[in-house]
């Protein structure tokens, strides 16, 4: 037989042929998945905006004279602050014209009754210094002030602002765009010709977007710790894990809104602005419906198990570290199985 001929027969036969794979398959689509997240979205300028204007607001913060502290924040408007005002119930403070006068005083505040000095009375008044001393050996503590300015800042600047806005927008924005380019590129249907059920699709979809929302989910907590100075490092350093399994949770959570909702983005917001930040503060039970409540629980047993005054993050009827986590690990699951359920029983269509 001719050479050529053999080489024509055995580049013909069904052996050398590359049979369909479904695990190739697979693995092709979750790199491409993670590779079309290299493109920033429009969600994902508006996160990063929104993150740019967290972390310039904390270094505003730490650089102010006040800071996270409380001995230099001011007792209210116009008054002094919380160090003055304790510095003004000792001895002579309680006997400052000023204190008298009937006219408010900018940095001074007015005399009440209980403070009124009793020289003629002995008892009343070693009584009434005794008390009226307590706030300014308090701000004499070292440790009250750091544990005080370490909670404030975990409570505004990691629960508040991150946890309950920053994050849940970074993992809306990437998870919810696993599908939603798709959509808009009109290749929803071509991607169901691949030879993988539709639930492996959706899986692979999940796999290919997780890595990016952690990313940016443990990346942007780390800018904002980083931006909060030594209070700052030491909330990185006690909170990375609960904001990981958050990430990790909201992911699933969106990614299984992003592939059943035509608009998925506008079903995300509603769900983090009007939900999450609303549900998870109130107390009752409604709130154990809530992801970000348990994140809130981790931190919180972090501060209390590290010796913090954990009561100033205002969990209220905080669970368990065991019950957060294991919350928090099966809504994940759930939410990706439940999401794979759908989507290979739906019927979808390319027109938006």
């Amino acid at each position: 037989m001719h050479p050529g001929g053999e080489a024509q027969s055995e580049v013909a036969s069904p052996e050398s042929e590359v049979r369909p794979s479904a695990f190739r398959a697979f693995a092709v689509l979750v790199v491409q998945s993670f590779q079309r997240h290299w493109r920033v979205r429009q969600m994902g300028w508006v996160s990063l905006g929104l993150l740019g204007a967290v972390v310039g607001w904390v270094v505003l913060v730490g650089e102010s004279r006040a800071g996270w502290g409380l001995e230099n924040q001011r007792v209210r408007r116009g008054y002094p602050t919380y160090r003055q005002y304790a510095e003004q119930e000792l001895l002579p403070g309680r006997y400052d014209p000023m204190r008298y006068d009937t006219k408010f005083v900018p940095g001074v505040a007015p005399i009440t009754p209980h403070e009124v000095p009793a020289p003629f009375n002995p008892v009343k008044g070693a009584v009434q210094s005794l008390i009226l001393a307590v706030p300014h050996a308090v701000l004499r503590s070292d440790k009250f002030l750091h544990d005080w300015a370490y909670m404030n800042f975990s409570r505004w600047a990691v629960l508040g602002a991150f946890l309950a806005f920053v994050l849940p927008l970074f993992t809306l924005a990437y998870a919810t765009a696993a599908f939603g380019t798709d959509r808009e590129s009109r290749s929803l249907v071509w991607l169901m010709t691949r030879p993988i059920p539709r639930s492996g699709i959706y899986l692979a979809k999940f796999l290919g977007t997780l890595p990016w929302c952690v990313l940016f989910g443990l990346g942007g907590f780390a800018a904002l710790c980083l931006a909060g100075g030594a209070y700052g490092r030491a909330a990185l350093a006690m909170y990375w894990p609960a904001a990981a399994v958050a990430t990790v949770a909201f992911a699933a959570l969106f990614h299984l809104i992003g592939a059943i909702f035509r608009r998925p983005v506008v079903v995300g917001l509603v769900y983090v602005f009007f939900f999450e930040a609303l549900v998870g503060s109130l107390p009752g039970s409604l709130k154990l419906l809530s992801l970000t409540f348990y994140a809130r629980c981790l931190m919180y047993n972090a501060a209390e198990a590290a010796g913090y005054p954990a009561d100033m993050l205002d969990v209220p009827q905080a669970v368990s570290p065991e019950t957060a986590w294991a919350v928090l690990g099966t809504a994940a699951v759930a939410l990706t199985g439940l999401g794979m359920w759908l989507f290979s029983r739906s019927e979808y269509r390319d027109d938006l």
